[in-house]
């Protein structure tokens, strides 16, 4: 793609984003997820049992140093695929760490009371999606805690425009046997882990300003995710160069307003047993 400054590049297990402009969305998307959530988490987890926390695919770390903030009693772990220390000043109590999660989690069993992992499971292959699964039952300590956050495909009143860049993603998702409607099966795949107590919540968000403040943030995350994977759906797509993509997010962003679409949303929490 002829003057394309995106820097995605595609795994066999997952889809990694390099984009140096990824702190933007992530913190976009941080801010979404804690206005629906009504905070940073949903599991009962007691303060005073929250000791130790691991942030799978950290990202821009936004919810790690919120939560270390939060929790200064806590020591917070991030681990992502290719990570870069927050610029930010942060609290002591993080370490952030780089490590293949696809593989294992380099900790000892028994060691987190929290995971948390968020728009990540939805880019993986089933078969590390189950690994990593595996990995968390055993890193996690009798009676913790794994705390999710995904965004399914599927997504409601979609235009024209919008429903062709979806079936791009379905087409891109299912050539790296990449199940789009995982979250709908993930209480009978958490249960087979091991893990109990499963709360999952199924939400909409509205894209687009006519829904207010949670919906313009939303748009503007989205806007910035069609450009940052460009690379990745500009043949599918025809779009030649930068000027092509950015008009695409302006018809986008129109047909938002017009036909008011909603994402579907996942989270939630298990115990392991």
């Amino acid at each position: 793609m002829a003057g394309n400054t995106n820097d995605y590049t595609v795994s066999d297990s997952y889809i990694i984003q390099t984009s140096e402009n990824d702190s933007d969305l992530e913190l976009l998307l941080h801010y979404v997820s804690k206005l629906v959530m009504k905070g940073n988490i949903t599991s009962p987890i007691k303060r005073s049992n929250l000791k130790t926390c691991l942030d799978i695919g950290y990202g821009g770390g936004s919810w790690m140093m919120e939560m270390a903030t939060d929790y200064p009693d806590c020591q917070f772990y991030g681990i992502d695929l290719d990570p870069g220390t927050p610029d930010l000043v942060y609290p002591n109590n993080c370490i952030f760490q780089k490590g293949d999660y696809l593989k294992s989690l380099p900790y000892p069993e028994n060691t987190f009371d929290l995971l948390h992992v968020r728009a990540t499971l939805l880019w993986l292959d089933f078969e590390s999606f189950k690994n990593l699964l595996k990995e968390a039952v055993r890193v996690t300590k009798k009676g913790g805690f794994i705390e999710f956050l995904e965004q399914d495909i599927e997504t409601t009143n979609t235009g024209p425009i919008l429903t062709s860049y979806i079936d791009t993603w379905r087409e891109i998702q299912m050539s790296k046997n990449i199940d789009g409607n995982l979250m709908s099966k993930m209480e009978t795949l958490l249960a087979e882990q091991g893990f109990g107590n499963i709360k999952i919540n199924n939400c909409h968000i509205p894209i687009g300003k006519w829904a207010g403040f949670v919906g313009e943030f939303f748009l503007s995350a989205f806007e910035l995710f069609v450009l940052h994977t460009a690379s990745l759906t500009y043949e599918s797509l025809n779009l030649r160069n930068e000027s092509d993509c950015a008009q695409l997010v302006q018809e986008l962003s129109a047909e938002c307003e017009q036909y008011k679409p909603q994402a579907n949303l996942y989270f939630g929490f298990a115990q392991k047993l």
